[in-house]
């Protein structure tokens, strides 16, 4: 029987549909999503570095499992813009996005979900004020953000999460489909963040997020506009407090 090298039945990845009107959501877990999985941790653990070619003869070999679904899985990451592929080379792990490029991504956030929470947080939508609250409680759920894929996967989903029904709020396709194309290099960002930010960073952000749905409970929408330019003002913050400790060589406590 093919097998995930390092995956545990308990660890085993899932994926999920979007939540249904109870709140339940159908968890689909296949040999493809497993390997998309063992695959994504290395990357973003970078266990697999930056630039790195990926011989699939190598990871068929390394995961034992046949090449198919490490082609499936590869495909997966390219559009999620994990890795990149070029004619005759093959795939290669995409580089690391710059602190510039990070900056850029949280310019377009503020700008489309301030606005998102202006028009939606007022609606009170009981569907999406209850997935928000869900949201929160897993985020909340978490004792303790680590430094690898697998300690924090589960907070920056939630987070994800959270975000997505935030710009679903206000009602626009365009917006939400816009935003949810681009959940890969959310989720990537926000591991980057987390990551380097550790426990003392996301428990900030869980209060910024606590601000942001007593604002939606309220049905205040100047509120939750004001709410999440702080939230993502602070994700700014902490990023370029980052950066700088990087370029004075010390480590951010």
């Amino acid at each position: 029987m093919a097998r995930i090298l390092g995956e545990s039945d308990s660890a085993a990845p899932e994926r999920r549909s979007k939540p249904s009107a109870s709140g339940r959501a159908i968890v689909r877990t296949t040999l493809s999503d497993q390997t998309y999985e063992a695959l994504k941790e290395r990357i973003l653990d970078q266990t697999l570095e930056p630039g790195a070619r990926l011989n699939i003869d190598f990871l068929s070999r390394e995961l034992q499992v046949s090449s198919s679904p490490i082609r499936e899985a590869l495909a997966r990451l390219e559009a999620e813009r994990l890795v990149v592929s070029e004619l005759y080379s093959g795939y290669s792990v995409a580089p690391k996005p710059s602190a510039k490029y990070l900056a850029d991504l949280l310019n377009y956030r503020i700008m489309l979900e301030s606005h998102c929470a202006l028009i939606g947080a007022p609606k009170r939508d009981r569907q999406i004020l209850a997935f928000m609250h869900q949201a929160y409680e897993r985020m909340a759920a978490v004792p303790r953000i680590g430094t690898r894929y697998r300690q924090y996967r589960r907070f920056v989903q939630a987070d994800a999460w959270f975000h997505q029904l935030l710009v679903d709020s206000a009602g626009n396709e365009v917006m939400s489909a816009t935003y949810e194309s681009l959940h890969a290099l959310l989720i990537q960002s926000r591991l980057y963040r987390t990551r380097e930010g550790g426990s003392a960073a996301a428990s900030e952000v869980l209060d910024e997020h606590t601000v942001i749905l007593q604002a939606f409970d309220a049905g205040d929408g100047p509120a939750a506009c004001e709410a999440v330019k702080a939230h993502l003002e602070g994700g700014r913050r902490r990023l370029i407090a980052r950066e700088v400790v990087r370029a004075s060589g010390g480590e951010q406590r």
